[in-house]
């Protein structure tokens, strides 16, 4: 199910009004592109100059050489020549547009390639309490659906505007310089139009807001259950499972038409609008023609500038649509932006140095942000792993192995206490530094799209081919790559789907030792191998581990009784800590642990 969180951050922002600073946040996306923009608006000026200039020459046309000549063949060539004029400055303003166009959207692709650069680029900085409290298919959306949503006004937004607004302010001069009464007598449209905008502008945002966020929620079900298909499949959930689309589809399909309504009800009054100011024109400018205050090109140019005159008020209705899909998006967008990690450098942090290996808990308490405040997952834990030991972390599920784990990581942060490495508080020492030095190998065993070779030096990318064959030989899966034809370039599906479950986690144990990490941490990572596999490698992990601190969480307690100390854990507790055959003569906790082992 969606995160809770989520929704009520959904339905807070679609009650807050549109504001002005997310357009400014997105105007600094065009900013590296200014002179290219710059180059757009100029283009954009002189192409609007040029069409309103197209009724001037039809008037010049009409009143000289039309209504108004002693000599047929004088007319006759006057019209050839305005003819020509206006052939000319249609063909300057079809370039000034192709230039226009062009610019446009070398300026819109560029912010938008930067836009979606810069949300996944903060997603893979996020800490995992953001995923622990976020559906994964929201965070899709906005990296995916929202960033597309933003490209009609990135890209063509500026140039439409400006076009839109010196139209209007071109056509009004222009009128007003024909004959200012029918000028005043058209203005009568205006204030209908005026609170018909005011209207679409309460009624469109909260609505393109809906529609965004049941988009979201679509994509999010969407995500759930194309990674949850086996479970989907193996429980015969696909029915129930299109009936919840359905349903989810049907809220969007209602939302989307009632946005939908909004919009194609202003538009056909913006037309109407357009038709009854036509008819203003003929009506009483014919009046005028008739009582010869105006002339008859003057009132023909005057019925195509209010024609211009309506055109872009649609324009500029339309783009004000786009604005509201996109303020909705916008602000989506930036409040995944403007969400800070919970685990990132503080003030004064260093670089740690090439570590030795030592790990100390000092009085560590631990607890999600998704459990309640007083719920501790780790409770006062002191543990100290000496550089090139081994600690196996054993217990049932749920006892804490894994959130010690992520706290060496530093993938969460300690409520009470502290955890050092090398003496160094990692609250004071650089994430990036410490990850660096930090090999981990999960039961998930995650590989990713490319090939094997590129796989086994993900970790350390300037990592040889050479020391990836050579760790991948040590571990005993060189041969076992060796058997697909195309070796370790062979191609890896989404998520190693070619892979079995096994050879996928000798992969990502080549991995890590290809890193050559100076602190281990394998968290069920046998758990996908079986007993015979885990027998052959067995060798290579203790070479592996020689050189290393490791620490190890297993329920399979014959992978840790080598470990030089084994602790283990009950309810978020340190209750027994020891060798193998420690533990064994104290029949407490492992001793049950390794009978129920036993008897599995």
């Amino acid at each position: 199910m969606a995160s809770q969180i989520d929704i009520e951050l959904e339905e807070a922002t679609a009650q807050k009004r549109m504001s002005r600073a997310v357009f400014f946040r997105l105007a600094a996306f065009i900013h590296p592109y200014r002179r290219t923009f710059a180059l757009n608006l100029l283009f954009t000026l002189l192409a609007t100059i040029s069409q309103l200039l197209g009724p001037k020459f039809i008037q010049i046309g009409i009143d000289r050489y039309l209504t108004n000549f002693q000599d047929a063949s004088t007319a006759v060539r006057g019209i050839l020549f305005v003819s020509l004029i206006y052939l000319g400055n249609l063909f300057i303003g079809w370039s000034l547009s192709v230039a226009q166009v062009k610019s446009a959207i070398r300026v819109g692709q560029g912010a938008m390639n930067d836009l979606r650069l810069a949300v996944f680029e903060h997603i893979q900085r996020l800490s995992l309490n953001y995923f622990d409290k976020t559906h994964q298919g929201r965070i899709i959306a906005r990296a995916d659906t929202d960033v597309d949503s933003l490209d009609r006004i990135l890209t063509w937004g500026a140039n439409q505007m400006l076009a839109s607004s010196l139209t209007l302010i071109g056509v009004v001069a222009l009128m007003l310089q024909y004959d200012w009464r029918l000028c005043l007598a058209v203005s009568a449209v205006l204030p209908p139009l005026l609170a018909a905008t005011r209207l679409f502008h309460k009624f469109g945002l909260a609505a393109h807001r809906k529609v965004r966020a049941q988009t979201s929620r679509l994509t999010a079900a969407m995500a759930e259950n194309i990674a949850g298909v086996r479970v989907v499949q193996a429980f015969s959930r696909e029915e129930e499972n299109l009936s919840r689309f359905q349903q989810l589809h049907e809220t969007h399909n209602d939302l989307a038409l009632a946005a939908a309504r909004v919009f194609h009800t202003y538009m056909p009054f913006l037309g109407f609008m357009s038709g009854l100011g036509t008819l203003i024109i003929l009506g009483y400018g014919g009046t005028l023609v008739l009582s010869r205050e105006i002339t008859v090109g003057e009132l023909a140019a005057f019925a195509l500038y209010i024609g211009m005159f309506f055109g872009p008020i649609q324009t500029m209705g339309d783009l004000y649509n786009a604005i509201l899909s996109t303020a909705a998006s916008a602000e989506r967008i930036f409040q995944l932006l403007d969400t800070q990690p919970q685990v990132r450098n503080r003030a004064g942090a260093v670089a740690l140095p090439l570590i030795r290996g030592r790990v100390v808990f000092e009085d560590v308490w631990f607890r999600y942000d998704t459990t309640p405040v007083d719920t501790w997952v780790l409770k006062g834990i002191h543990l100290d792993a000496r550089p090139g030991e081994t600690i196996a972390l054993v217990g049932h599920t749920g006892s804490g192995k894994t959130s010690i784990i992520s706290l060496i990581a530093r993938f969460y942060e300690p409520q009470r206490g502290r955890v050092t490495i090398d003496g160094i508080d990692l609250q004071q020492a650089t994430v990036e530094s410490l990850h660096e030095q930090i090999g981990i190998v999960t039961q998930e065993n995650f590989l990713f799209t490319g090939t094997v070779m590129e796989n086994l030096k993900f970790g350390k990318p300037g990592a040889t081919d050479e020391e990836a064959m050579a760790a991948a030989k040590t571990l005993g899966t060189h041969e076992i790559i060796l058997r697909f034809a195309d070796g370790y370039q062979t191609k890896v599906s989404e998520r190693g789907g070619n892979f079995s479950a096994g050879e996928r986690q000798l992969l990502t144990f080549t991995r890590a030792m290809v890193a050559q990490s100076r602190i281990l941490i394998l968290d069920e990572a046998t758990s996908a191998v079986d007993v015979q596999t885990e027998r052959l490698i067995q060798h290579a992990l203790e070479e592996l581990f020689a050189r290393r601190t490791c620490f190890v969480v297993a329920h399979r307690l014959s992978t840790v009784r080598h470990a030089h100390q084994i602790v283990v854990l009950d309810h978020g507790e340190i209750v027994e800590r020891g060798t193998h055959d420690e533990l064994l003569a104290r029949s407490g906790h492992y001793a049950k642990l390794h009978a129920e082992f036993v008897r599995q």
